[in-house]
């Protein structure tokens, strides 16, 4: 059901224009730079939480009004969306076990490219890189680590190496790359491992970790991926990392893009009887790994780091919820915000950190960098009244009747929109752990208004979505049904429920995708989007200030750099003319390459001598393109 949409009115056009910088026959039209770090891939979402930042953050312009496109993957859960390429190409794993490939490969219109071999015995990539996602290294090799192996593939398939880890059932939980190149990561059990990506030799000496003690148990959940979603075999480890307890790492590492510091939570020691978690600064040396920082943090092993924009911070929410910024240089605790953030922050377009609740209300919460303040905190029970009815009461497991609204997913952020995923459902409350627990009966990906959460769309999808939400080119998005809640209740509970509280919903899971409703919507949106960015540079550089204005420049160049995308879907749906999308990817790329001139001037200026936004009139001044769509 549609709330409220935001949209552009159809009579908005960006100013492009065939003077200044003629295109060169040399010149490439395809994208090379996505924001990302030059030691991971410029795609669009190159490892598990987009960049080495662990942002969750595209800067990149979505439409909210979406439509299913297509799914793949039925009958396996999917922990996460796994990556996105340059070319719009989707890796992620699934871990059924023997007699089942691990790793896929889809196109961006959902047909299959290739899969990793059937798992025939332990030497195959197996079951337990089902809870693993690729990071797409600068070439656009894929890593990826299972039970006992750490794999590279080149982007057709082929094995590029494959070299043992120490310990068998000690995996990655995800993978990153170091400043230096080197690829690895950070076992469950705390070993901090790093290859060459050329032949998968060790690229420096193993770490240990200090020694932590995680919680030892972790919520009841009978009939937990149940049904053939995962094998058997990998259900508990994959519970532990999920909820973090009884393993000392479960999480992915987030690597600083400037400085190359490596940055995990961790289970802490005991002290005085009681739990701690432990934030890591690590260093990664040509002669091994050093230890910069260890911040104390409450017990249990926290949620995967994520660092501020300029990375002067880090955060992360600690196993009592408490979410801490940290200063990347010195560890010291900036801020903690108590009892906020169970769940992995995002970083907002902003800077504000996105996190949530999945038990109870205020489901998502948005943090203020600055002191942890809450920017906004909203529920959307409403939402839930909206699409099911009020339930009669049966106390003590379903006191109220009502249908409530809860975050399941880890919020991801556009550059203009919020997004989340949903169970809307019934609060069940859990005789044996007292936990308040959403019965899903629909699960909805909705987008939210950044400033102050309002909720703008929503689309119902077919399976519960606890991972992440991956946003692609041309407004495209791509959700996983890790089908925790909903196999929890579908296989484990319903029998046991009033019939009227069960849950309908039959676990599928597999990965859906989804894209605009209209891409010339779509592109509207984009060209509105550069054009508010140019407005931006020009007051920049009219005020001196040469480093915002080049940042300004390059998000343009990032944002138009891939409407090409955005204008082939539109003309293949019918939706845009072909004699206007000629003439708009003629002028897109003069237009780039007047961009890339400022880039390169305000790179090479001095602080104290910032160009003048008169020797860029081609930016400014043109004549304007309106985009009417069919």
């Amino acid at each position: 059901m549609i709330f409220k949409t935001w949209r552009i009115g159809p009579g908005i056009s960006l100013l492009l224009t065939l003077t200044g910088v003629a295109t060169s026959a040399g010149e490439p039209t395809a994208q090379s730079d996505l924001g990302q770090p030059r030691f991971y891939a410029q795609a669009p979402w190159a490892s598990v939480h987009r960049d080495s930042r662990n942002s969750d953050f595209s800067p990149l312009v979505t439409s909210t009004s979406l439509v299913k496109s297509w799914s793949v993957l039925d009958g396996a859960a999917v922990i996460n969306p796994g990556v996105v390429s340059a070319d719009g190409s989707h890796y992620l794993t699934s871990g059924r076990g023997p007699g089942y490939s691990h790793l896929h490969a889809f196109n961006a219109d959902g047909e299959l490219l290739w899969e990793s071999p059937i798992q025939r015995s332990i030497n195959d990539l197996d079951a337990l890189s089902g809870f693993n996602a690729p990071v797409i290294g600068p070439a656009g090799d894929l890593y990826i680590g299972d039970s006992n192996q750490f794999w590279a593939f080149h982007a057709d398939g082929s094995v590029k190496w494959v070299t043992p880890l120490p310990d068998q059932g000690n995996p990655f939980v995800y993978q990153v790359i170091s400043k230096q190149g080197y690829v690895g990561g950070i076992t469950v059990d705390g070993k901090v491992l790093f290859y060459n990506r050329e032949d998968g030799s060790l690229a420096i000496p193993m770490f240990q970790l200090p020694p932590g003690i995680p919680p030892a148990k972790g919520p009841a959940l009978p009939g937990l991926w149940l049904g053939g979603l995962f094998h058997e075999s990998v259900i508990e480890l994959f519970k532990q990392i999920a909820f973090g307890y009884g393993v000392q790492v479960a999480n992915a590492p987030a690597v600083h893009p400037t400085t190359g510091r490596v940055f995990i939570t961790a289970a802490g020691p005991m002290e005085n009887g009681s739990l701690t978690g432990v934030l890591y600064g690590l260093d990664i040396k040509d002669t091994g790994v050093e230890i910069a920082f260890a911040t104390k943090m409450g017990g249990g092993s926290g949620t995967s780091p994520a660092l501020s924009a300029d990375g002067k911070f880090v955060y992360s929410a600690d196993g009592v919820g408490q979410m801490l910024a940290v200063d990347t240089s010195t560890g010291e605790v900036v801020w903690a915000a108590k009892g906020e953030g169970l769940l992995s922050p995002a970083i907002g377009d902003d800077g504000t950190i996105l996190t949530g609740n999945i038990f109870a209300a205020p489901t998502v919460v948005a943090l203020s960098p600055v002191d942890g303040s809450k920017r906004w905190a909203k529920s959307y029970d409403d939402y839930a009244a909206t699409m099911l009815p009020t339930l009669k009461s049966q106390p003590p497991e379903f006191p109220s009747g009502k249908p409530v609204a809860r975050l399941v997913s880890v919020v991801s952020a556009s550059a203009n929109v919020v997004w989340v995923g949903m169970n809307l459902g019934y609060d069940y409350h859990q005789p044996d752990t007292g936990l308040i627990l959403p019965v899903p009966h629909k699960t909805v990906v909705c987008a939210l208004r950044p400033e102050d959460g309002e909720l703008l769309e929503c689309i119902e999808v077919r399976d519960t979505v606890e991972g992440m939400i991956n946003i692609g080119t041309a407004g495209r998005l791509s959700v996983s049904h890790t089908s925790i809640f909903g196999s929890f209740f579908y296989y484990g509970l319903n029998s046991t429920l009033p019939e009227r509280y069960r849950s309908p919903m039959v676990p599928v899971g597999g990965l859906t995708a989804l894209e605009p409703a209209s891409y010339c919507e779509q592109a509207k949106l984009e060209i509105n989007k550069v054009s508010h960015l140019l407005e931006q540079l020009k007051t920049a550089l009219a005020n001196q200030d040469g480093h915002r204005g080049a940042q300004l420049a390059k998000r343009a160049h990032i944002q138009l750099g891939v409407m090409n995308d955005t204008l082939l879907l539109a003309e293949r749906k019918g939706e845009l003319p072909d004699k206007t999308l000629r003439e708009l990817r003629e002028r897109i790329q003069s237009f780039l390459l007047n961009i890339r001139r400022v880039i390169a001037d305000l790179t090479e200026a001095t602080p104290a001598v910032t160009p003048e936004a008169s020797q860029y009139a081609p930016l400014f001044n043109g004549s304007a393109i309106p985009l009417p769509c069919a």
